[in-house]
């Protein structure tokens, strides 16, 4: 799901979709009816469309001459935050060419307007995808200089969901160099990051407690070393002992030679006694060196039970440390398991949907235990109601605004029904409320310190009556398979919370619809998973061939192969998104049931 943490990693990369509401033809004279009329702001915005029209209908050269084109009209109209776009979408279509080299110079240029702009969330998404380009090149160093620099800027921003992704990217990275010590480290960063974060002191505890681990092993090396040392001194002071003895024997091996041949007849009890009196000192020397080893090691040994004892206590000390930490992060995780029933309970149950909508799936897939997106659904008269949404934020944060975005939509259409004024239950008309809601909820006034929260939906009216659907949407779109024909309805520009360059109302789109029309909502969680060979996002072009290969399945079939898609995909990747897709085939009447609202 978006936020500000993550979705400069996701919408700077992500191809707007195309749509059959307006030919290739059509928008190449609106670009130059805008330029000849001098009109550079619209010049940028159809050129741009231009080009993702080129891009998703695999025109891949046509598509890299129309950025170029629009980079340098950007940067004539001073419009960095165009020239940073149109960086990033060259820097995607050489990676998905393989032209690595070329895609990396590309993103180097967006990330110097990024830095010249002071955007330094756009300069972490960047350098993230900048060290992905270097991955692929083989340039592990250079990338995991770029992967270390993002996750610097995602620290400084305290924003924890780039954090992590920067955790999976450096564990990636050092699998590729080899360094399974640190491997095995950052994927651990990253599959415990949240709990761990969670309180200042847990993180003390353990530093302070790797500390005295540290003391203590540093004291036990020395204890050895100080051993080593002296068994070298008592073996250096037996081999002198030994060498001044046999110097010993040889003098009076040479004495006795002299004698001899002075005392031509030597009493050989002499002799004798010699030889006893040299096995006694020999013996004695030996006494000695036992005694004076026995009393070294004796000594040794009590200094190194000493350490023993006081390493025992430490481990001791270290292990309840873990075992309070162990506690405190079971009663985070029940807590988290607490909230993901609550926000269970928030969304509309199975059998109401099933009762609105028959024939219908809901593939629903969060990141982490609790999810930023959700689906709603309601019948008010003879219409019934539908959204999907991608809220701000992953896990608990993401959850906490889908359901403010559930009651927000619940309170919106109550009230209109209240003060009977159906006619105004248009989809366009909603959205324009429910961001009217959040800028008021959340403090939205265009200040820069204030939360930029908000979502991003597809919203659907159906009319069965008069066989005909409205559809609303905030960067969400919608697909309609009909006759094997698929058409996509392009959403409005724009998120529902505060902008600078909003517009003040958001479009109804209106079109009648056939029996087994089959309608798809989604969000971006699923077209921007990272998998494959290449490690490359699904994308919206592969999804789209996907819907027109399955749309005359059962429901409950093209569900199963959703799941199995992305799981074959993703493989050992980290899951990057929450994702959510509704399926709708439409029937001919409205199901007969008792109507109320979720």
């Amino acid at each position: 799901m978006r936020r500000l943490s993550f979705i400069i990693l996701l919408i700077i990369l992500s191809k707007p979709l195309t749509t059959f509401s307006q030919s290739l033809n059509e928008l190449k004279q609106s670009y130059q009816q805008a330029l000849d009329g001098g009109d550079r702001n619209n010049a940028i915005f159809y050129l741009n469309k231009i080009a993702f029209n080129q891009w998703d209908n695999g025109n891949i050269s046509e598509a890299i001459t129309s950025f170029q084109e629009l980079y340098k009209l950007a940067e004539s109209n001073g419009n960095r935050n165009a020239m940073r776009n149109s960086c990033s979408n060259l820097g995607m279509i050489y990676s998905d060419k393989s032209e690595y080299a070329k895609a990396e110079e590309y993103i180097q240029k967006g990330l110097q307007i990024n830095r010249q702009m002071g955007d330094k969330a756009g300069q972490a998404a960047a350098l993230t995808n900048l060290a992905t380009a270097q991955q692929n090149q083989n340039k592990n160093n250079e990338a995991l200089k770029s992967a270390e620099s993002a996750l610097s800027l995602a620290m400084e921003l305290n924003n924890i969901s780039l954090i992590r992704t920067c955790y999976g990217l450096l564990s990636e990275i050092h699998k590729k160099l080899g360094n399974n010590e640190k491997t095995l480290e950052y994927f651990n960063l990253y599959a415990s990051f949240d709990q761990k974060i969670k309180r200042e002191e847990m993180t003390q505890v353990q530093l302070e407690s790797q500390k005295k681990v540290s003391e203590a092993v540093s004291q036990k090396l020395l204890t050895e070393q100080e051993l080593q040392e002296k068994h070298e001194i008592l073996k250096q002071t037996q081999t002198s002992l030994e060498e001044a003895e046999q110097l010993t024997r040889e003098q009076k091996y040479e004495l006795e030679i002299e004698r001899l041949k002075l005392k031509d007849v030597e009493d050989k009890a002499k002799a004798e006694i010699k030889r006893q009196e040299m096995i006694r000192n020999f013996m004695l020397i030996v006494i000695v060196i036992v005694v004076m080893f026995s009393g070294l090691l004796f000594f040794q040994i009590a200094k190194t039970k000493k350490a023993n004892k006081l390493l025992e206590q430490k481990n001791v000390e270290i292990q309840e440390q873990k075992d309070e930490i162990e506690k405190q992060s079971e009663k985070i995780k029940a807590s988290i398991q607490y909230a993901q029933r609550i926000q269970a309970a928030v969304l509309p149950p199975q059998e109401y949907i099933t009762k609105l909508l028959p024939d219908h799936f809901v593939f629903f897939q969060p990141r982490d235990i609790v999810s930023g997106d959700f689906y709603w659904i309601s019948e008010k008269g003879k219409k019934t109601i539908v959204a999907v949404a991608d809220c701000t934020g992953h896990g608990v944060p993401g959850a906490f605004m889908s359901m403010l975005g559930t009651a927000f939509l619940n309170e919106i259409i109550n009230k209109i029904v209240e003060n009977n004024h159906i006619s105004e239950l248009h989809p366009g008309n909603i959205l324009t409320e429910l961001r009217n809601y959040i800028m008021d909820s959340l403090h939205q006034r265009g200040d820069t310190s204030e939360a930029r929260d908000g979502m991003d939906i597809a919203l659907i009216v159906i009319d069965y009556k008069e066989q005909k659907i409205e559809y609303a949407g905030a960067n969400n779109p919608l697909y309609v398979v009909s006759n094997g024909e698929l058409t996509v309805y392009e959403p409005d520009n724009m998120t529902v919370s505060y902008q600078k360059e909003m517009c003040k109302q958001f479009k109804t789109t209106t079109f009648n619809f056939l029996p087994d029309d089959t309608l798809y909502l989604c969000t971006d969680g699923y077209v921007d998973q990272f998998g494959g060979s290449h490690g490359r996002k699904f994308m919206v072009k592969r999804f789209k061939q996907m819907l027109l290969e399955i749309n005359k399945m059962s429901m409950r079939k093209q569900h199963e192969v959703f799941s199995k898609t992305i799981v074959a995909w993703k493989g050992e990747r980290f899951q990057v998104d929450d994702m959510l897709i509704m399926g709708i085939k439409l029937t001919a009447a409205q199901p007969q049931h008792e109507s109320k609202g979720r």
